[in-house]
């Protein structure tokens, strides 16, 4: 029995864990055709201007479009699934603000699609900021883009932005809490699948005496 119960709190310790190592993962699949980017709780979209940027949907035929895993279209600017987001016609090449209620993320990775230079730049909460850069991959498959926050800061918000306003972006993950479609990072998978394991193993000795 206790070696059952100590099997039961490592689980529960377990559990502790991943809800504390939650990572985000936003596909934009739940977009309206159209619609600002106004309805995913935690995190803020908007440009300089302060307008929200627009979902697109592929398959309207309204975009220079493909999607890359779906299969259709044959438009420059790369993504995924049916929808992806661009700044909107009032943005200007200062480009979107990503602006995240807890600033607690470790790291933010974008997909996209430019036809330019690509930026991320982050702003931490020392008032510094971090930036990685991507080249222009229109006509390719989207690519992606992994910024970091420097040890001991958090990141306040990130900024993306070409050098003008042509540039798509789809599925954003990160390490921010308080965002929807939270899923367990990779170590926290690890660990409770070790705890699992180590579950059943007690089951069977114990099924065998």
């Amino acid at each position: 029995m206790k070696k059952f119960l100590g099997i039961l709190l490592a689980i529960f310790l377990i559990f502790g864990t991943a809800g504390s190592a939650m990572a985000f993962f936003i596909d934009f699949e739940n977009g309206t055709e159209g619609g600002g980017v106004t309805d995913i709780a935690g995190v803020t979209f908007e440009d300089f201007n302060g307008y929200a940027p627009l979902y697109g949907d592929s398959r309207t035929g309204n975009y220079n479009t493909t999607s890359d895993d779906l299969g259709y279209g044959f438009g420059g600017y790369h993504h995924n699934g049916n929808f992806f987001v661009w700044a909107g016609p009032n943005a200007d090449a200062q480009g979107l603000i990503v602006d995240f209620a807890n600033n607690d993320g470790t790291y933010f990775q974008t997909g996209y699609a430019a036809n330019s230079n690509f930026y991320v730049d982050a702003y931490l909460t020392d008032g510094s900021m971090v930036s990685v850069m991507g080249g222009n991959n229109y006509g390719s498959p989207m690519g992606y883009l992994l910024v970091n926050a420097t040890a001991g800061t958090f990141i306040d918000y990130v900024v993306l932005h070409d050098t003008g306003n042509y540039w798509i972006v789809d599925d954003m993950s990160g390490d921010t809490t308080g965002i929807p479609n939270g899923i367990p990072e990779p170590a926290t998978m690890v660990l409770l699948g070790t705890g699992l394991f180590g579950l059943a193993i007690f089951r069977r000795k114990k099924s065998h005496r």
